[in-house]
């Protein structure tokens, strides 16, 4: 037990470089990247799963004792490197997973547009963020379904894992060797492509009513031209938009646990390509 709090430079310097990566997932990961958790919870968190996993990753592939890590810091660009690539690293994972609430949060944003209720702007508990208050229920109910599926631990497993793939420190010599340009563009897209398609598929029932709506408001205003369509179109418009979206409800938490499962095979893609398998 004493050999286990046992002070050593490889030792420190691999839970170091753990939590490292942890913490850049923790900045955009679903619920835990949320402006309601402090700090200083966010940051024990990764602390104590680094202190769980470090061992294990900086264990040597022989079985016997612990690799060398103290040479990653030895010089302060070492040391910058390691961090900064084990953070950018850490980052790029989380945001594998935070498509999920950016996609919502899109997808929400779009239909409050459309339907006219972002002029009744409210403050996004999770990113502490003005926006339109369909933009808000989307991000809510995609968290819980996020909880539901148990994608934090999933996620959390799948960060712990990554460390099989590219160990710490690792990504510090890839990064002065060169990541080649074509896999961080393609990686860069993936990650704005699927944001916008998420998006896009949870608006479109949405905005397909909406639009009918707004056609059929239209031709009422030719027939009625009496009617005050302003007026009257605002309150249609909400209400259309509000049913049409309650009611594809079921379907968008399909698609959110597609998405989930989907970003955990991204992640594992984007590290098998990183570390050269």
């Amino acid at each position: 037990m004493i050999e286990l709090f046992e002070y050593s430079t490889s030792s420190w310097t691999g839970w170091l470089l753990v939590f490292t990566r942890i913490a850049g997932a923790m900045m955009v990961l679903p619920i835990f990247s949320s402006t309601v958790i402090p700090m200083r919870v966010k940051a024990a968190i990764a602390a104590l799963i680094a202190l769980c996993v470090a061992p294990i990753a900086i264990a040597s592939p022989t079985g016997e004792g612990i690799r060398e890590m103290g040479p990653l810091i030895a010089t302060p660009l070492a040391g910058v490197v390691s961090i900064c690539g084990e953070l950018t690293l850490g980052w790029v994972l989380g945001a594998t997973a935070a498509i999920l609430m950016w996609g919502a949060h899109l997808g929400g944003q779009l239909i409050g547009q459309d339907s006219g209720l972002a002029f009744g702007q409210v403050v996004d508990p999770t990113t502490g963020q003005s926006s339109a208050p369909t933009a808000t229920l989307m991000t809510i109910f995609a968290g819980l379904v996020f909880l539901a599926l148990e994608g934090h631990r999933l996620v959390i497993l799948a960060l712990c894992g990554s460390f099989e793939s590219v160990p710490p420190g690792s990504i510090g010599n890839i990064l002065l060797t060169g990541i080649p340009l074509e896999a961080a563009t393609e990686i860069t897209r993936e990650i704005g492509g699927q944001t916008w398609l998420l998006g896009l598929q949870i608006a479109f029932p949405a905005s397909v009513a909406l639009l009918v709506t707004t056609i059929g408001l239209g031709i009422l205003a030719r027939m009625i031209p009496e009617m005050n369509v302003f007026a009257v179109g605002f309150a249609v418009r909400s209400g259309v938009g509000m049913l049409a979206l309650f009611m594809t409800l079921p379907f968008i938490a399909d698609l959110f646990g597609f998405v989930v499962h989907t970003g955990l095979e991204g992640s594992q893609l984007i590290l098998n390509r990183i570390g050269g398998n």
